[in-house]
């Protein structure tokens, strides 16, 4: 891989394409990272790091934010602590091998913004594990939240996700009575949420 950036970013872009490696794409990519510039981060934590790709948006946005990413996939995890290496970023970007459930406990906030885009299922647990660790002016973004249109629509959810959608559904309610919620409906639906001055709420 080429050492430049844009390079490196395009041949990530590639390798996700023919590998069929989710990445966020199109349109969502300048919403995440507007997102993110409402928390003016200094630190970052990601949940799904994949082969690194919004892990080096983030990083390349905002050159003074120490990002944490978690991953559970060898391969993937692997792949992005080598675009971590070329990009020059290891000092700064922590690529974090393991079930994000073993790993959340075991970190040290504030975290200014967080990311989720790992397991969509895992939404909510993984967001209350993470609330005790979240800055003043957090800012957590989730994507895939409205999952091929089932979250928000009125047709019969096929069996075999729903499961799933009754999750998004359940972390969209929490996070719309705890946070100031927006979703964006571009790609597969990203939930950006500001954590309130006082956030005395349901606990549940």
């Amino acid at each position: 891989m080429a050492n430049d950036w844009e390079s490196l970013k395009c041949e990530l872009e590639d390798y996700a394409e023919k590998q069929g490696v989710p990445i966020i794409r199109g349109p969502e990519r300048e919403l995440l990272l507007q997102a993110a510039g409402r928390a003016f981060p200094k630190r970052i934590l990601e949940i799904g790091t994949a082969i690194g790709y919004s892990a080096l948006l983030l990083a390349e946005r905002f050159p003074e934010a120490d990002i944490d990413t978690v991953e559970v996939d060898e391969e993937r995890h692997r792949l992005a602590e080598d675009c971590m290496k070329k990009a020059g970023l290891s000092e700064r970007v922590h690529c974090r091998l393991g079930d994000a459930g073993d790993i959340i406990p075991t970190l040290e906030g504030p975290y200014d913004f967080v990311f989720l885009d790992g397991p969509k299922g895992q939404y909510l647990r993984e967001l209350k594990a993470i609330e005790p660790l979240l800055s003043d002016r957090a800012v957590i973004a989730a994507d895939n939240v409205l999952f091929r249109g089932l979250v928000r629509g009125k047709d019969p959810v096929p069996h075999r996700y729903r499961t799933l959608v009754m999750r998004l559904r359940e972390y969209i309610d929490y996070v719309n009575r705890r946070y100031e919620t927006r979703i964006y409906v571009e790609g597969d639906g990203l939930a950006v949420s500001i954590k309130k001055e006082k956030s005395q709420g349901s606990a549940d």
